[in-house]
């Protein structure tokens, strides 16, 4: 499953499951998204969206994480960091995993966004 980020400015942005919802973990897990909100951004077409203000908050947070972590790594679901490559097993701990290349790439988008919808 894939997810659509549609901005108020700029290009859209296309990313699969398995690194959207650790970002999403993060986000709860700092209090930028509450329950309602991390639901509603966790489903395609169930009105997640972020203002300007929030979208710069989110921003804040996946840069705290990123000065934390290193190139080739990737944050867990549980929000621990590995440089670990993946099983390759869709059953295994890891499946779920954000890479820093989508970390750092989504903190940009959601600094030039101003603002975005889930779909």
């Amino acid at each position: 499953m894939s997810f659509i980020l549609v901005p108020n400015r700029g290009e859209d942005v296309q990313i699969n499951g398995w690194n959207w919802r650790p970002t999403l973990e993060l986000l709860r897990a700092e209090g930028v998204l509450n329950n309602e909100m991390f639901e509603r951004m966790s489903a395609q077409g169930c009105g997640g969206e972020a203002d300007a203000d929030l979208a710069a908050r989110m921003a804040d947070v996946v840069e705290s994480k990123l000065v934390k972590m290193k190139p080739g790594e990737r944050m867990l679901a549980d929000l621990g960091v590995t440089a670990k490559p993946k099983s390759g097993d869709i059953f295994a701990e890891d499946v779920y995993s954000a890479t820093y290349d989508w970390l750092l790439r989504f903190k940009d988008f959601c600094r030039c966004s101003a603002g975005f919808r889930v779909m």
